[in-house]
């Protein structure tokens, strides 16, 4: 597992496997630009060397697009350029050696700063955004399968164990043109986005996918346990499984951009609008007109009445003037309470604020404890027996008895966890003591 090193407001790992193939020919890159933190992962396609290659020229082409373009170039239309430039390259390969004809690449690309994600692929290579551990967008397959689940013709389960799901509709270095989808995506403060090769996506339902990726609270551990997983799951269906790429990057802050309000919602936001200026309206004529206008015709027959009914109409008026006196004191009573409830709604709402900031910070306490507890096992794991590596489990176990105070809702799990430190086999240095350790750090990665 590897960091994706960059100095945006981004974080980032990222893996890639040979699974049960005689060669990886997945290729991926990362590059910070002057528009931003470009990542690409591709998967080739093509006999003997062919396949790698063309995922190789595909990633350098594409981030060297990227790097080269005008600044003032749109960046949807600077990604859509980038894979056409490393389809041209792998096309031109093929004329300079015939021995490669063939040979081709699919590509996702994301390309991120602080304005938005813009989000380009060709193939059946994905592109993921998770938001509160839910998918809320994903790429749509260029493969025939992908076609057939478009139409109804096949659900996202039956598509992904249908013999011909590696028959894809799209590649960089085939003979079509307009290869690439480009689409431009807001996000929010720990957002993921997720770009994996077919070996990821095509092991496991997609539920379990991201379960495992977008719910794993540890951003290392998420990239981790999947590669770890499918692995395991290719080994154990023959040991014949496709390469398998994952690059997955978090976001620290809010896009510039927002997400557009929908229709629908808009349109429900308006007719409340106009509910609510309804019954304001209505409830104004009630209150400030209809008495009044109750006397108005009375009033005006009266003041031509004779000097005998003057008196009652000095008494009508006192009533009327009375009446406005009772208005007027309400509209005074009613913004008195108003401005209550707006003071109580706002000590409340602060009381909440605060609340809620202290609940995260120690969150935060408690994630980056367990993320550090994580990073020891990882190390204690892969050292021989010595004073140092008693140390460190004696220091992870009162780090896990720390943890059990803050976190009461996992206490068991650290209890747990701690128990099986003592345990003989966790001061062993066998493949069985390795195995002990990815189980005592997956029950910690799952933890929320």
């Amino acid at each position: 597992m590897n960091v994706i090193e960059t100095t945006m407001p981004f974080a980032g790992y990222w893996d890639t496997r040979q699974g049960g193939r005689l060669e990886n020919q997945d290729s991926c890159g990362f590059l910070d630009t002057d528009k931003g933190l470009i990542a690409v992962v591709c998967d080739g396609m093509g006999g003997g060397p062919g396949g790698r290659l063309a995922s190789t020229i595909a990633v350098r082409k594409i981030m060297e697009y990227v790097a080269n373009a005008p600044q003032e170039m749109p960046r949807t239309e600077m990604v859509a350029k980038a894979i056409e430039y490393a389809h041209q390259a792998i096309l031109a390969k093929t004329v300079e050696t015939p021995a490669l004809r063939g040979m081709g690449s699919t590509a996702a690309v994301v390309l991120m700063n602080e304005q938005s994600a813009v989000l380009g692929h060709v193939g059946d290579s994905r592109i993921y955004q998770f938001r509160r551990s839910k998918k809320i967008f994903r790429t749509a397959d260029h493969s025939m399968v992908g076609e057939l689940v478009r139409n109804g013709t096949l659900t996202e389960e039956q598509a992904r164990l249908s013999p011909q799901s590696n028959i894809i509709t799209k590649a960089l270095g085939c003979k079509l043109t307009d290869l690439a989808e480009v689409t431009e995506r807001p996000y929010e403060k720990g957002d993921r986005f997720m770009l994996c090769t077919d070996g990821i996506w095509g092991t496991m339902p997609e539920k379990d996918l991201i379960k495992q990726v977008a719910k794993t609270a540890s951003l290392s551990g998420a990239v981790d346990a999947t590669v770890t997983e499918v692995d395991e799951i290719g080994r154990a269906n023959g040991n014949r499984h496709d390469n398998l790429t994952i690059a997955l990057l978090e976001t620290q802050k809010d896009s510039l951009q927002k997400e557009n309000m929908s229709k629908k919602t808009l349109r429900i936001l308006i007719g409340l609008a106009v509910i609510c200026l309804l019954s304001l309206i209505l409830n104004f004529v009630l209150i400030f007109q209809n008495k009044p206008a109750a006397h108005s015709g009375e009033l005006e027959t009266l003041l031509v009445e004779n000097d005998a009914r003057g008196q009652r109409i000095r008494a009508l008026e006192d009533s009327i003037n009375t009446l406005w006196g009772d208005v007027e004191k309400s509209k005074q009573e009613v913004a008195d309470l108003t401005m209550k409830f707006a003071k109580e709604k706002k000590d409340t709402a602060e009381h909440v604020q605060d609340a809620a900031s202290r609940t995260q910070a120690a969150a935060d306490v408690v994630r980056k404890s367990r993320n550090g507890v994580i990073s020891q096992l990882t190390k204690i794991k892969d050292m021989q027996e010595n004073d140092q590596r008693k140390q460190l489990r004696s220091a992870v176990s009162e780090a896990l008895k720390a943890l059990a105070e803050k976190d009461s809702k996992n206490k068991a799990t650290y209890d747990e966890i701690r128990a099986r430190l003592a345990d003989k086999i966790a001061s062993e240095n066998t493949d069985n003591s390795k195995g002990h350790y990815n189980i005592l750090i997956k029950k910690l990665q799952s933890l929320t």
